[in-house]
């Protein structure tokens, strides 16, 4: 398990977006049958998600920046770090944060680029920005994250049509010198590739629709035997206890895997917060999804000691413990179509 730490940057503000199209799952009881659904949104916990009318992960990443760049007062030649963290890009070429950038108006001398992560994607991309903040000559970094997962999949298929939504979080980064320091722990697992895939589109299957497949009996049981260890290190290096923690948030899969994730590591309750059951699982958003609604008021009043640990496609998992300082802007906005 990697194990890394960052000094001298902090999250300063987040905003999230979401498409304006909420589908309930009930919906799904057509296809599915009546009391199929019904259990599925009883062990889920997921009644409904927020899914994407045409809107892609950039046009929601640029409303959001956007919003965010005004809330923190920030010109957009102070950035000079973005990344954008997705699997839902506009076009194989060019990716999504080269794009971003031209649209925000960001400098020329900022560097810009995707990463292709998915569930895990909210902390290795913060593990990354932070890291390679510490050694620009810039103080400013935006990182973006998220995904339409659900323009990925076929509105029949059980396993995993009731279960994505999409949506987009943005998070402005700075150097501050009295910044708490992050630590992260990070693993791989390529072995787990079949077991949640999207196999169409990409160079081996040009031509085929796209078909997300997961096979969740093996989701759950990466989960349960790599997440729990991966916490308790990070903690532990951190030199925190679970006591200490102000809130432990999960990537937000669904309410199965929480419940038995939050009693493995001995966080329940309010500080193991679900924000899910009317936006779905949100991929790499999902994390700052709950910052930026469940705790939104929480994280813009005070000092928070948080961790979180995103894990799924891959197999790739991650947690980073940090203390999160109040925030400036912090908040949920729906996607508004341009005129």
């Amino acid at each position: 398990m990697a194990i890394i730490q960052t000094s001298g940057v902090q999250i300063t503000g987040i905003c999230s977006v979401l498409p304006g199209r909420y589908v309930p799952n009930t919906d799904l009881a057509e296809v599915i049958g009546e009391a199929d659904i019904q259990k599925i949104i009883d062990s889920t916990g997921i009644a409904g998600r927020r899914v994407s009318g045409g809107e892609t992960a950039l046009a929601m990443a640029r409303q959001g920046a956007s919003e965010l760049l005004s809330e923190l007062n920030w010109a957009p030649d102070s950035v000079g770090l973005l990344m954008m963290v997705t699997q839902s890009a506009d076009f194989p070429l060019p990716g999504n944060a080269v794009q971003l950038q031209h649209q925000l108006g960001l400098d020329k001398s900022a560097a810009c680029f995707d990463v292709n992560l998915g569930c895990s994607g909210f902390v290795y991309g913060l593990w990354q920005l932070t890291a390679l903040l510490q050694g620009m000559n810039c103080e400013r970094a935006l990182l973006v994250v998220g995904d339409t997962t659900s323009q990925q999949i076929a509105d029949d298929d059980r396993k995993v049509a009731p279960l994505f939504g999409d949506g987009v979080s943005v998070i402005a980064v700075e150097k501050q010198a009295d910044a708490a320091p992050m630590t992260f722990t990070l693993g791989t697992d390529g072995a787990g590739a079949p077991y949640l895939i999207q196999p169409n589109g990409g160079a081996l299957n040009p031509g085929k629709a796209p078909a997300l497949f997961m096979e969740g009996t093996q989701v759950f049981v990466f989960t349960l035997r790599e997440v729990p260890a991966c916490i308790k290190t990070c903690l532990d290096t951190h030199g925190w206890s679970t006591d200490e923690l102000d809130y432990l948030v999960l990537h937000q899969a669904n309410k199965m895997m929480l419940t038995r994730l939050g009693d493995k590591v001995g966080v329940t309750g309010e500080r193991l917060p679900m924000d899910f059951e009317q936006i779905g699982n949100t991929s790499s958003a999902s994390i700052p999804l709950v910052m930026t609604g469940t705790l939104a008021e929480s994280l813009k009043n005070g000092e928070t000691k948080l961790a979180a640990s995103g894990f799924g496609v891959g197999w790739s998992w991650g947690t980073v413990a940090m203390t999160v300082p109040p925030l400036s802007c912090c908040k949920t906005i729906d996607f508004e179509t341009e005129a």
